[in-house]
């Protein structure tokens, strides 16, 4: 049913993720692939807007266990704002590179049920990405290297019940995410699909001027807001080498912060920037939320001014 999301509930910036190495042998045995050498665990890493109230990140499970039972699962994430592809497409692109070599199963897909296909993409020989085309995961396979090959989930059957309409999580990704897993070839989960058919979201745009007294002004988009506020901004970190300070303008009001190298260089309540851990510049608030004291949310536009590096 178009416009629902992949729980059966009522309801689009690059990504790359790598692929497991492939066993080319085995047999099919009891619904899971038995590989014809040494089973070798593998990891498989869920990424999905269901919560946690719900059943459904359990029946992902369960069907995995049921066809890649040395499969190890490791939840990222599943606070994912329901239907939001471009926050997921984020959370995507700043965990990959932590993942290392496995499957990465994400589901964040409120066109469940229409036309839009399902995609295995590979990036690598050790990374691959299962899930809806919508623009989730190129972000992501980015972030890996790139997107090596791709696949349509069409050949995927006698997974189970008969494929439901609201639920391709439990019915299409995670059973192809557990074959791949299990030794299945890429090829072997549907038809090859051209690079140029998979879904890009709409970068984040930044932009500079310069300013008659030198400094520069960066005009950024919020990409992220994490639970303590801390506000991530479409600017690359380094471009804060060498600043101790930035004015931040939003809307009509403006301060001046620090730039800092972490939280505790500021007083507890005291505003400022640095660098993040993703290697973006981060709007923070020491023990409290940047988020909440400048009114931003996701999207929102934000002006640094200061003397900042190239964005190069």
């Amino acid at each position: 049913v178009a416009g629902r999301d992949d729980g059966g509930r009522t309801a689009s910036t690059r990504v790359s993720c790598r692929a497991v190495r492939i066993h080319r042998g085995g047999r099919e045995r009891d619904g899971a692939i038995a590989p014809a050498g040494p089973v070798t665990a593998t990891r498989i890493f869920l990424v999905t807007d269901y919560g946690l109230d719900d059943e459904f990140v359990g029946v992902l499970h369960a069907v995995i266990a049921r066809l890649a039972p040395a499969a190890q699962v490791i939840d990222v994430s599943h606070g994912v704002r329901a239907f939001d592809v471009v926050a997921g497409a984020s959370l995507l692109a700043r965990a990959a590179p932590q993942l290392g070599p496995g499957v990465i199963c994400a589901v964040v897909d409120p066109g469940v049920g229409s036309s839009r296909l399902g995609v295995a993409i590979e990036a690598d020989e050790s990374h691959v990405l299962v899930g809806p085309n919508n623009g989730l995961l190129l972000e992501a396979a980015g972030v890996l290297g790139g997107v090596r090959r791709a696949v349509a989930l069409t050949s995927l059957r006698g997974e189970g019940a008969p494929r439901a309409a609201t639920f391709d999580g439990r019915d299409l990704f995670a059973p192809a995410a557990a074959r791949l897993a299990a030794g299945a070839p890429l090829e072997s989960l549907g038809e090859p699909v051209s690079t140029d058919s998979l879904v890009v979201l709409e970068p984040a745009v930044t932009t500079a001027r310069q300013l008659p007294d030198g400094r520069v002004a960066l005009i950024a988009t919020v990409r992220w807001i994490d639970r303590f506020g801390n506000v991530q901004l479409s600017v690359p970190g380094h471009v804060l080498e060498g600043a101790t300070t930035a004015g931040v303008v939003v809307r009509d009001e403006d301060a001046l912060v620090r730039v800092v190298a972490t939280f505790s260089d500021l007083d507890p309540g005291n505003a400022g920037v640095l660098r993040d851990a993703n290697d973006a510049v981060t709007l923070v608030v020491s023990q409290g939320s940047a988020a909440a004291r400048f009114d931003l949310a996701v999207g929102d536009r934000v002006e640094l001014v200061g003397s900042f590096g190239p964005l190069r």
